[in-house]
């Protein structure tokens, strides 16, 4: 099985560098940016099973995120400049009301003394070096792939640790592979190293290895490979198929995916497989989504500890739906009110999943429904306000229902 060392990963980092015939700097600023953000964020859940507290909290944010542009060193490769830049961020975020001793994925939370923190700050800096369409970044990472997403679904923002390097190797294929040592979930200050917790067993992982190939087959049809490792405790093999289909009164967008997640040590017993389907047609100012998920495999679909989402899944959501044996159908409809209401726009999702069992070989079922409004401020002076509110309701056969309130209120200013 494929797996990635450090001293492999430096040699293939510089064998692209030197060998590479295109460039990701095109896709690099050519001047500084800084963008601000102010956002405020109440989110609270609700059980309707008394014996449970309520969980969830009120706080607001205010983050900087600098982006440099790459400079030419005197330093060259085939008469061509290495270049250089620096990227870097601070993540601040207080409590605004009270403390409810539970934790809520939002906040910091002690276990001991069962508080959640009065505030939280979170900051990573970045070392970018650039050759031809190479780019190597070492230090804090925003990454979108399998197991490792950006969430921002809550207050702060999840970032990670580590080096990466991505390189447009042709015009259809581009590459990125890289080792992410440690992460800084959503509800915690400072980076830690990854782990996986399963029947009361915990287990450290020294770093995630991956690779990640991105193929343009044709205008309309995209695929792609990811492999990660990360080590003691599992692998993962994903393959994505993307096709877009554009007419004159519709767009119709075919996704497949397909996840594969055995364990590569001796405490787990991973063996699990997720399949999903989505179809989504786009007719004028209405979106219609429907898609099919499946898990297959003697085990749950394994994600890291710390609240990190997999959001390469055809639709994630609240519960997420990854049971043993799950079958899950998602439905989903937008509504852009641009014609009437500029800037507002509405989402509904449905969820319903089956077949999968309680700890104790009961059959159980679970449905998850989703209400989303946002609303941008189209005023000169507003721009950049945005209102975001979410309705989450929840409903399992042997479990516990909760509804959920999510109101977010966000400020961006880039200079």
């Amino acid at each position: 099985m494929l797996n990635f060392k450090q001293h492999n990963l430096t040699i293939s980092i510089l064998f692209l560098i030197c060998c590479s015939t295109s460039t990701l700097q095109a896709a690099e600023s050519n001047q500084d940016e800084w963008k601000l953000t102010f956002k405020n964020a109440y989110i609270n859940r609700n059980y309707d099973n008394d014996a449970l507290k309520d969980t969830g909290s009120w706080s607001q944010a205010a983050s900087l995120f600098y982006h440099s542009k790459m400079n030419e060193t005197p330093l060259q490769i085939a008469e061509k400049p290495i270049t250089m830049g620096v990227d870097a961020s601070v993540q601040y975020a207080v409590r605004l009301s009270s403390d409810k001793h539970v934790a809520d994925t939002v906040l910091p939370f002690d276990p001991q003394t069962q508080s959640q923190a009065s505030d939280f700050l979170k900051y990573g800096a970045t070392l970018k070096l650039g050759y031809d369409k190479t780019l190597l970044s070492v230090g804090e990472l925003w990454l979108d792939l399998p197991v490792t997403a950006v969430d921002a679904s809550r207050q702060l923002l999840t970032s990670y640790w580590g080096s990466n390097l991505k390189s447009q190797l042709s015009e259809q294929l581009y590459v990125e592979l890289g080792r992410v040592e440690k992460v800084s979930p959503r509800n915690e200050e400072d980076f830690k190293k990854f782990s996986f917790t399963s029947n009361g067993v915990t287990q450290e992982s020294d770093g995630l290895n991956y690779i990640d190939l991105r193929y343009q087959f044709a205008p309309t049809l995209k695929g792609e490979y990811y492999f990660g490792n990360l080590e003691d405790i599992y692998n993962k093999h994903y393959v994505g198929l993307e096709h877009n289909w554009k007419q004159p009164h519709f767009t119709l967008t075919s996704k497949f995916k397909y996840f594969n997640a055995q364990d590569n040590g001796d405490n787990f017993d991973i063996d699990a497989q997720n399949i999903g389907v989505l179809e989504t047609v786009k007719v004028k100012n209405h979106t219609l989504g429907v898609g099919y998920q499946q898990i297959i495999g003697e085990s749950a679909y394994p994600l890291p500890d710390g609240f990190l989402p997999e959001t390469y899944f055809i639709n994630w959501n609240a519960t997420g739906f990854f049971k043993e044996d799950e079958k899950s159908y998602h439905f989903i409809y937008g509504y852009d009110f641009k014609d009437y209401i500029p800037g507002f726009s509405a989402t509904v999702k449905y969820v319903y999943g089956h077949d999968f069992k309680t700890a104790t070989g009961e059959k159980n079922k679970e449905s998850e429904s989703n209400l989303i409004f946002n609303y941008a401020f189209q005023a000169t002076y507003l721009k950049g306000l945005a209102l975001q509110y979410i309705r989450i309701d929840y409903n399992i056969d042997h479990g516990n229902d909760f509804g959920e309130d999510r109101l977010f209120v966000n400020y961006t200013k880039k200079f």
